[in-house]
């Protein structure tokens, strides 16, 4: 019987070998394995931009993310990560053929991303509706989070519910991650008292660079007028109290978990990120100030899903070895991101930004500061394990217990960086850390 039962799984096996095997992406159109095979060696060149990557090339050989197409979906089919791969039964949900700078919702059979988008859309509202909070000179700019689950995560939620056990949270985390969020954001806190408006959180699980796009192009961007009776300065200087607003955005990790190359997703991030100045630009009146405290991707280490992007997106597409980590792919977005947001300040003048960097400090006073020209820079904030690069890997699933998204101790880490982050904004004007 037992000799029977192999018979029949090696015939099953080499049916499925030589026949082929459906792949279903978001799309929903199947191809075969062979079919599969040939558009993923080819894919990636569609919406590359060489000229960004032109000196990341650091990458150990079998190592490169370019080689083949990008692993995939941060969120499975429900929004929630699946912790055990045996757990999970749910497709991989391929968007490496997607242009990631073409702003695009989530398909409308996806009811929870529509929902709670309409949901952000009304809070922005209501927001834009409110009286700025205070008229003297003591005011900070309101804040403004974009982003994907991370951000998300900040209310608790994922898809506008709790989250539920593959998240690894403990008992009562939402509301333990919430109260991290007011301790460090919210109207009671240091920063909160003092600003303008009161915080939104406009983040959606699974978020990619073509949605984000979207997202705001669509209602999810404040635009109503906090300091009315000023503008910014005409002779191109950034003035502190001219701005009214400082966006903290998180974006792109995934893209590639949605089985894009880094190029694409570089260029996704570079469109992202030239949309919202522009869009800032466009709704203010002249020489208003932006400002953006910009993230990396942050480390993940749920190699598990890179391992399961085979064999839509493979290492070796000839022996259909799969990737086993996000992390070389990561590290070359992140890579490229000084450079990006150095054009970004050189094409909207009268703006600030700085990246929040895993990077470990130099010694140079936690930062690196990178002139543009003679009125503004880019920053660089080295967080280190303040943005989760734990080289002990019980440090990080402590703080990451899904290998993901952080916990409660995760976010009030990662609330340190941010806020280094927003005194360089200020000047380090202010002390709230």
């Amino acid at each position: 019987m037992k000799y029977l039962l192999l018979v029949i799984a090696t015939a099953l096996f080499l049916t499925w070998m030589f026949t082929g095997t459906d792949v279903r992406g978001e799309s929903g159109l199947s191809s075969s394995r062979a079919g599969q095979r040939a558009k993923t060696m080819n894919i990636h060149h569609k919406f590359s931009k060489p000229n960004v990557l032109r000196t990341i090339n650091n990458e150990k050989e079998g190592d490169s993310w370019d080689s083949t197409v990008v692993p995939y979906n941060e969120e499975d089919i429900n929004g929630e990560a699946a912790i055990k791969p045996s757990n999970s039964s749910r497709p991989f949900q391929y968007i490496g053929d997607m242009d990631p700078t073409k702003p695009q919702p989530w398909p409308k059979d996806e009811a929870d991303w529509w929902a709670l988008h309409e949901k952000l859309v009304e809070q922005v509202r209501e927001s834009d509706e409110m009286p700025p909070r205070h008229t003297n000179d003591d005011y900070l700019p309101q804040l403004v989070f974009y982003g994907d689950s991370i951000t998300e995560g900040w209310n608790g939620t994922s898809f506008g519910n709790t989250p539920g056990p593959t998240r690894m949270w403990g008992a009562g985390e939402s509301s333990k991650i919430r109260q991290v969020f007011e301790k460090h954001f919210g109207e009671s806190s240091a920063w909160g008292k003092r600003a303008l408006l009161p915080p939104l959180i406009l983040g959606i699980s699974g978020s990619r660079t073509y949605d984000f796009i979207w997202r705001v192009e669509n209602g999810e961007f404040p635009t109503s007028r906090l300091i009315a009776a000023q503008t910014g300065s005409d002779n191109g200087s950034f003035e502190l109290k001219s701005m009214e607003r400082i966006h903290i955005v998180l974006i792109g990790t995934n893209n590639l978990g949605g089985g894009m190359v880094p190029d694409s997703t570089i260029a996704g991030i570079d469109a992202a990120g030239r949309k919202l100045l522009q869009m800032i630009q466009d709704s203010s009146p002249r020489n208003t100030p932006a400002a953006i405290v910009f993230n990396e991707l942050l480390p993940r280490k749920d190699d598990f899903r890179a391992v399961k992007m085979c064999p839509t997106r493979c290492k070796n597409l000839t022996t259909m070895e799969p990737y086993t980590s996000f992390m070389p792919a990561i590290h070359k977005v992140n890579e490229a991101l000084p450079n990006l947001l150095r054009g970004w300040v050189n094409d909207f003048p009268n703006t600030r930004i700085v990246l929040l960097s895993s990077q470990y400090d130099d010694g140079n006073n936690n930062s690196t500061k990178k002139k543009i020209n003679s009125n503004f820079d880019t920053r660089i904030i080295r967080c280190g394990e303040e943005m989760f690069a734990f080289e002990n890997e019980q440090e990080f699933d402590k703080h990451m217990p899904d290998r993901l998204h952080p916990n409660a101790m995760g976010y009030d880490m990662w609330a340190r960086c941010l806020k280094r982050g927003l005194k360089e904004i200020m000047d380090n004007t202010i002390e709230f850390l």
